[in-house]
């Protein structure tokens, strides 16, 4: 819709600068998309959405304008034009045409339109042709109602017949073309022919023109959705069926009617000699009143709008207001049916006042049978911050997957949980599990260059028997550079199992431990299942090099952690109180052996359960694989760490209980002394 605004100002003052009402009308609703000067007018193109056809004419932005800055409006003063025998209208489908009137002027001159008013028409890109014609756009941009001026005298029979089209009748409109019409058409007819497509465009034989005298006036109300049908069948659209597809006023029927019959009279001369109106007498749908406290503005839009300013703001829109107390019955006006329950009255004083205006409030939210666990969120945003502090990047990906993506990443769990009525075939699936999501978005990475990445995720998997907090972690390439290195070394199993270490040590999660595992999606002999105590919790490894190259990832080693965090959560620790320094020295002894199929987590749990309370600490120094040592076996220098909390240990105290140690595990592994 284009506004004039040299237009504008015949209906009020409204003291703005372009600039102003522009940023105005966007922030109530009615969003300027631009801004032009055409020969001096500035002429605003404004957005109207399809819930408010009122605003798709002068009167109603002028409305608008009215309520945005609190000034008095000024309606034209239209004369009242009563009923009068001499013209016959028929409506044989009154379903379709609810109301038509007819009004026929004789003795017109037609001239061209007045200079002031073509120039605002001609503004708003409206081209202008003749007084009588010009006269039905200007009303029609004015109130928004559709009018079509006949010339009377060639109309067979001097009657007007509105109908639905016979099959293959055809009819030429005012742009010269020749249409062929059906039943589902509904026409204006003479006597004998359709003359025009009812709320879309007339016909060209009975247009006015030069020599036109008599001439019948229409303003009528059409089914919305029957004009709508007609213009996509005939692929024709215009002013006019863009507003009856919209919806018009009933009662802007009449009014249009009358305004373009005084205006005509003004600028054509001529009088009226008969005046038909077919819904004359019809009475207006009672508009239920609506009411509005000042608490229910509060509670809705966070704040409080003096009741005083919201009566002014809806009466300044058409509404009829009482107030009693801190409380308002309103009253929609005709053309407003958006307005049907409280929330759309206090929504409209609050786009007038501007949301913009409003102070910012968080909204209260109350739940109902959902429980929150606020330690629970805590631990998941300490252990995401965790990975944050390693150089890890977050990630958030979809909570549905394909089937297809799934089968991929080599699932072999439970059925997972199917959509309904899923929206595309890559969301048919609640994601049961992590790793295919993970991989989607390493190979999009690697599509646009980036190779090194450490990913984290802490989301949800959705199990047949409810929702579990996640943790997701992948890497691949190579560590962050650093310049006391000559080169930078690829990532392995033991950066990623370091993250999970240092980021649940943090978190003081106790009993975490990985053992030799299988996984499906994950290299056989280098994956590990995730405990925490007895608890298997998840898995880690390197992906499985076919699982890669199913998500196009190729030449790269990826490696994978998923572990569940309601399990981790339940497992942290009270936090550590300070300890005093140990007044007795420390012993250190290594061990240096040959093993076969040994797992270094079982080995350290053998050596602490016999040492006896003064073992303090076991740690691998160093991992040997080459020439040098039996195929099939690896080389672990191991350091154990010996101390007393009231004594200081003697040497025979501890060669004994370092042997014991030893003995324990050459007995209980395939190992032997080096």
């Amino acid at each position: 819709m284009k506004l004039s605004l040299n237009w504008l100002k015949h209906y009020i003052e409204h003291g703005l600068t372009a600039a102003e009402l522009s940023a105005r009308m966007t922030m109530a609703g009615l969003e300027v998309e631009h801004q032009e000067t055409v020969d001096g007018d500035t002429v605003f193109e404004i957005e109207i959405t399809p819930n408010r056809p009122d605003c798709l004419n002068m009167l109603g932005l002028a409305r608008e304008v009215s309520a945005i800055t609190d000034k008095a409006l000024c309606l034209p003063v239209v004369n009242v034009h009563a009923d009068q025998a001499g013209i016959e209208i028929v409506v044989e489908d009154k379903e379709a045409c609810r109301r038509y009137i007819g009004t026929l002027i004789e003795g017109v001159t037609v001239r061209e339109f007045p200079a002031d008013k073509a120039k605002v028409l001609q503004a708003i890109g409206v081209k202008t042709i003749s007084n009588i014609v010009d006269v039905t756009n200007f009303v029609l941009f004015e109130y928004g109602q559709p009018l079509h001026a006949f010339d009377a005298d060639k109309l067979v029979g001097g009657k007007i017949v509105v109908r639905r089209a016979k099959k293959g009748e055809k009819l030429v409109t005012l742009d010269e073309v020749e249409r062929v019409l059906d039943e589902s058409i509904l026409v204006i007819a003479d006597a004998e022919k359709p003359v025009a497509i009812a709320g879309i465009m007339g016909g060209k034989a009975t247009g006015v023109t030069s020599a036109t005298k008599r001439i019948i006036l229409e303003s009528a109300y059409f089914d919305m959705g029957l004009v709508r049908r007609a213009s996509r069948k005939l692929g024709l659209g215009s002013d006019a069926s863009y507003r009856f597809e919209r919806g018009v006023d009933m009662g802007g029927v009449v009014k249009a009617s009358d305004r373009a019959t005084d205006m005509i009279l003004a600028l054509a001369g001529g009088k009226v000699v008969a005046r038909r109106d077919t819904g004359a007498g019809i009475t207006a749908a009672v508009r239920l009143a609506i009411t509005v406290s000042a608490n229910d503005i509060k509670k809705l839009l966070g704040t409080t709008i003096d009741t005083a300013r919201a009566r002014r703001i809806l009466e300044r829109l058409g509404c009829a207001v009482t107030v009693a107390g801190d409380v308002m019955t309103v009253i929609p006006p005709d053309n407003r049916n958006d307005l049907k329950i409280k929330e759309d009255i206090i929504e409209e004083a609050g786009r007038v006042v501007g949301f913009d205006n409003l102070p910012l409030t968080l909204p209260r939210v109350g739940a109902l049978n959902i429980p929150v666990d606020l330690e629970r969120e805590d631990f998941n945003r300490r252990v995401a911050a965790s990975f944050m502090a390693q150089g890890f990047n977050e990630i958030l990906t979809y909570a549905m997957i394909s089937r297809a993506a799934l089968e991929k990443a080599g699932y072999d769990g439970v059925k997972p949980v199917a959509m309904q009525n899923p929206m595309s075939a890559e969301q048919e699936l609640m994601r049961p599990a992590v790793l295919a999501n993970m991989l989607l978005v390493v190979a999009s990475n690697m599509n646009h260059g980036q190779k090194d990445l450490c990913l984290f995720e802490v989301g949800k998997r959705y199990l047949p028997t409810g929702e579990r907090w996640t943790l997701g972690v992948i890497l691949t390439g190579r560590r962050a550079n650093d310049w006391r290195r000559g080169k930078r070394e690829a990532m392995d199993f033991f950066d990623i199992k370091g993250a999970v270490e240092t980021a649940f040590g943090r978190q003081r999660v106790a009993g975490l431990k990985f053992i030799v595992g299988k996984d499906a999606g994950l290299e056989p002999g280098q994956t590990a299942r995730v405990l925490i105590g007895n608890q298997d919790v998840g898995r880690i490894g390197k992906v499985a090099e076919q699982v890669l190259l199913n998500f196009e990832i190729k030449k790269a080693d990826v490696y994978f952690a998923e572990i569940d965090l309601e399990y981790a959560r339940d497992a942290v620790t009270p936090r550590l109180k300070f300890e005093a320094l140990d007044e007795y020295p420390s012993v250190v002894r290594d061990v240096s052996l040959a093993v076969k199929d040994v797992v270094f987590e079982d080995l350290r749990a053998l050596c602490l359960a016999n040492g006896q309370g003064l073992l303090r600490k076991v740690e691998l120094v160093e991992e040997y694989r080459g020439d040098k040592i039996e195929a099939g076996f690896k080389g672990l220098v191991v350091s154990l760490t010996y101390q007393a909390k009231d004594r200081t240990l003697t040497e025979d105290v501890i060669t004994a209980l370092h042997e014991g140690i030893v003995a324990k595990l050459l007995g209980s592994f395939t190992a032997r002394r080096r």
